[in-house]
C-alpha cells in the first residue's frame, strides 16, 4: 500500500540557524533542517511536548539583504532527531520574506510559486504583539 502524504507545501533543505522560545526557555542557535510555507524542522532535542506553542525568529543574510523572519508556531511532531513546528501566525513582512526564501532556495521555484495559496495557512497579522519588547533576544 502506498503511504499518501499529507503535506500541503513543498519542503526545500535550508540549514541555518533559528532561535526557538517556549515561554521563558530559549533554545538559541538550534539548525532547520528544512522549510516551507506552513512549517519547518528543527534539528536538536528539546524539553518541549507537542501541541506546545512558541515563538521562532531566523535571519537570512545575503548580498544587499538582511532579513529578520519573527512568527509564531506551534510544536507538531516529535522524534529521537528534532521536531516539526507548524505556522500560526507572522506579520505580512514576514510572511514576503519567507515566500522569498522558498523561491530562492528552491530547486525549482515555479513548483514553490504554484503552492503559494489564496487562503494563507496561517493568520498574517499587521504587528505581531508577541514580539514587542523582545527584540534584543532575537537581534
Amino acid at each position: 500500500m502506498r503511504k499518501v502524504s499529507k503535506r500541503r507545501f513543498t519542503r526545500i533543505n535550508f540549514s541555518r540557524d533559528v532561535t526557538l522560545n517556549f515561554q521563558g526557555r530559549s533554545y538559541c542557535s538550534c539548525r532547520i533542517k528544512d522549510l516551507s510555507l506552513s512549517g519547518m524542522y528543527v534539528l536538536s532535542r528539546f524539553a518541549t511536548s507537542t501541541g506546545e506553542s512558541c515563538k521562532v525568529a531566523f535571519r537570512q543574510v545575503g548580498p544587499g539583504s538582511d532579513l529578520t523572519i519573527k512568527l509564531a508556531a506551534r510544536v507538531v511532531r516529535e522524534d529521537k532527531d528534532g521536531m516539526a513546528i507548524e505556522f500560526t501566525s507572522m506579520t505580512y513582512d514576514s510572511y514576503m520574506f519567507l515566500k522569498i526564501i522558498l523561491l530562492y532556495e528552491a530547486k525549482d521555484p515555479l513548483s514553490i510559486c504554484l503552492q503559494y495559496p489564496e487562503n494563507c495557512p496561517f493568520e498574517i497579522l499587521e504587528i505581531d504583539p508577541d514580539f514587542q519588547g523582545q527584540s534584543e533576544v532575537y537581534q
